[in-house]
């Protein structure tokens, strides 16, 4: 029997942390059209186990670059290598939950004129092993309007159509990090369609070593030059976000991890 045509690419970037493999199986194991692309921004990373554990299986594509790239240059060569008409984005360490490629295929079926959608999930505080729901808004207005004032969106839980992220040419290389808050706020100024999936599709896992907790301040910095940038093409209104981030760098990084132990949130 001729497969189904690819619909969904799921896009992996690594490093080499996490938990990869498990990840992996669990796309895989969806019986959707969907392939799983792992990409490899460590060029001395070995794969072999990787390789070996899922040779077997068409749907499963290892792009590895020859240098370091950086994320967004990571996930557009990734990007540009998917075959499926949307986009699903996962961290290596994020577990998604197990039908979560057909939650968002029904979304995507139902909401034709949704461009970019994004899901809830749980948090988890991997010292304490506490746990918490993060939401957001699900109507786009108020999408839009929280993003303008934060970005609430966990990446691992985002998905979007690839021929209209394309218009915005996807990530740009610029946001070493933030990168995911500079492409809303970019999907935002370009009249795409925001959507929202009311369950968690993911859990967000917080160690010492994820980005959220160990870079911490390069994070706010440029997500503080995302929202400048937006000011510049929009309402060249600046001073509420410089107040807002001025006060975010001064809360020092050990209160922000104790209210995770605590399990109160981001």
């Amino acid at each position: 029997m001729t497969p189904s045509p690819i619909r969904l690419s799921v896009v992996i970037p690594t490093t080499g942390n996490g938990h990869l493999g498990e990840i992996v199986a669990s796309f895989l194991a969806e019986p959707i059209p969907a392939e799983v692309i792992v990409a490899v921004d460590r060029p001395d990373l070995a794969c072999s186990e990787l390789e070996t554990r899922f040779a077997s299986d068409p749907r499963f594509v290892l792009v590895r670059n020859s240098r370091n790239l950086g994320l967004p240059r990571t996930l557009n060569r990734a990007i540009a290598a998917a075959r499926g008409e949307i986009i699903v984005r996962n961290d290596d360490d994020d577990p998604p939950v197990s039908d979560r490629l057909a939650k968002t295929l029904a979304y995507f079926e139902a909401h034709p004129d949704a461009d970019i959608v994004f899901g809830f999930a749980i948090g988890r505080e991997m010292t304490s092993g506490r746990e918490w729901r993060i939401e957001g808004p699900t109507e786009e207005d108020a999408i839009k309007a929280r993003l303008l004032e934060q970005n609430f969106i966990v990446h691992s839980t985002l998905a979007f159509r690839k021929a209209r992220l394309a218009e915005i040419e996807f990530y740009d290389p610029t946001f070493l990090f933030a990168q995911d808050y500079a492409l809303y706020l970019a999907s935002i100024r370009a009249g795409l369609r925001f959507g929202a999936i009311p369950e968690p599709l993911v859990t967000r896992l917080y160690h010492p070593q994820s980005t959220t907790v160990a870079r911490r301040r390069r994070q706010i910095m440029f997500s503080f030059a995302a929202r400048l940038v937006h000011h510049a093409y929009t309402d060249g209104k600046p001073w509420g976000t410089i107040l807002g981030y001025a006060r975010l760098l001064m809360i020092p990084g050990w209160l922000r991890n104790l209210r995770r132990v605590l399990g109160h949130g981001r």
